[in-house]
C-alpha cells in the first residue's frame, strides 16, 4: 500500500481526542442540568442512556472520523500495469567551455549564463532526449542522448572549462561527434543547440554542418559575447591573484563571431540566436523554433500502478457519520 499523503495520517491522533470529548461532553451537560433542576426532573428531561446505543453512536462517530482522514492520505493498492509512452525530438546541447567563454562581458561570465539558460531549456523539454558535448579544442561526451532529465542536469552543473582535454575551439569536431552520437532517425526531427562565442580554430564547422544538413539534423547557433570591443579572459595566477590571459606579453580579447554561426545556422536550416551580451531566454526559443518538430516513440513500457482507493475510506466514512445522525440518542418506546 502506498499513500499520496501519508502526513495526513497524523491527523489519527485527533480519533481518541475526540473520543474523550464526548465522554467528557455528555457528563457535563447532566451535571449541568442537575445544577438547575431536582435529579426526578432531570431524569425525565434526560433519561440516562444504557444498554448498547451510546457505545454505537460514539463509535460511528469516531469511525467516520478515522475513515475520511484516511481518505485523505489517499492510499493506493492493488497493482495493475499501464502503458507508457514517451514521445519527443533528439537533442543535442554543443556548449563551448574554451577559456574564452570565462570572458565576464556576459554575467557573470559567458559560461555560466550558458548553463543557466540551459536549465531553462530543460524545462521546457517535456519527453524529449537530450544529450550534452562539452568542447574546446576536441568535443565530449558528458552525458549521451537519455530522457533522464536529472542525469542530463547532474552532468550540465558538473560542467568547467576543463571539461575538455585539449585548448582551443573546435566547433566542427563538436558537430561531428554529436552526429556520431546521435543515430539516424526518420520517425523524428534531430536537433543540435549550439552554444559558444563563434570562434573556431581549423576544425571545419561549415562542412560539418553540410554533413548534419544531408541527416535533417538543424542546429540553433545561439552567440555569446561583444561583437564589439570583446573583453578579457580572466584567470587567477598562482599566488590566486586575478590576472588575464596574454600571448606574446599582450591581453588577448575574445570577441564573438556572428559569421561562422549564421552560416552553420542557414546551411542545416536552424536558426541563428544573437545573444551577444543581452538577457536571452532558451526557453521562449524552444517554444518558437523547436516546440512543433515531428516527435517520435522514444520508448515505451508497462509501468506498475496503484490503484486509488480514498473514495471507499470517503463513503464508508460518510456512512458511519450517517449511522450517528439516524440513530436516536435514547429509545423513543
Amino acid at each position: 500500500m502506498y499513500w499520496e499523503n501519508p502526513s495526513l495520517l497524523l491527523l489519527l491522533w485527533a480519533v481518541p481526542a475526540v473520543a474523550a470529548l464526548l465522554v467528557r461532553g455528555h457528563r457535563l451537560r447532566r451535571a449541568t442540568a442537575r445544577r438547575f433542576a431536582d435529579p426526578g426532573m432531570v431524569e425525565r428531561l434526560m433519561p440516562a442512556v444504557r444498554g448498547a446505543r451510546p457505545w454505537v453512536k460514539g463509535a460511528a462517530v469516531l469511525l467516520g472520523l478515522a475513515c475520511l482522514i484516511v481518505g485523505a492520505a489517499r492510499p493506493r493498492f492493488g497493482v495493475y500495469f499501464e502503458k507508457v509512452t514517451s514521445r519527443g525530438v533528439d537533442l543535442f546541447v554543443l556548449l563551448d567551455v574554451s577559456r574564452s567563454m570565462l570572458a565576464e562581458d556576459v554575467a557573470p561570465n559567458r559560461l555560466e549564463r550558458a548553463k543557466s539558460d540551459v536549465r531553462d531549456l530543460l524545462g521546457k523539454l517535456g519527453g524529449d532526449r537530450v544529450g550534452l558535448i562539452a568542447f574546446a579544442g576536441k568535443a565530449v561526451v558528458k552525458a549521451p542522448l537519455t530522457s533522464d532529465h536529472g542525469f542530463f542536469r547532474m552532468a550540465l552543473d558538473e560542467v568547467d572549462v576543463r571539461s575538455a582535454p585539449r585548448g582551443g575551439t573546435a566547433i566542427g569536431d563538436a558537430i561531428r561527434k554529436a552526429m556520431e552520437a546521435m543515430e539516424a532517425r526518420r520517425d523524428r526531427d534531430q536537433v543540435m543547440v549550439l552554444i559558444t562565442d563563434g570562434e573556431d580554430h581549423d576544425s571545419f564547422p561549415e562542412e560539418a554542418a553540410k554533413s548534419a544538413a544531408e541527416r535533417g539534423i538543424r542546429i540553433f547557433a545561439v552567440g555569446l559575447g561583444d561583437t564589439g570591443e570583446g573583453a578579457r579572459i580572466p584567470v587567477r595566477d598562482p599566488s590566486g591573484a586575478l590576472a588575464y590571459v596574454k600571448h606574446d606579453g599582450r591581453e588577448i580579447w575574445s570577441r564573438m563571431d556572428e559569421r561562422l554561426l549564421k552560416e552553420i545556422a542557414l546551411v542545416t536550416g536552424g536558426a541563428y540566436v544573437p545573444a551577444k551580451t543581452r538577457a536571452y531566454d532558451l526557453g521562449e526559443i524552444y517554444e518558437r523554433h523547436l516546440a512543433e518538430l515531428t516527435r517520435g516513440e522514444v520508448q515505451a513500457e508497462k509501468r506498475k500502478r496503484y490503484r486509488e482507493q480514498f473514495q471507499l475510506f470517503v463513503c464508508l466514512g460518510l456512512a458511519f457519520l450517517l449511522v450517528d445522525m439516524l440513530l436516536p440518542s435514547v429509545s423513543r418506546t
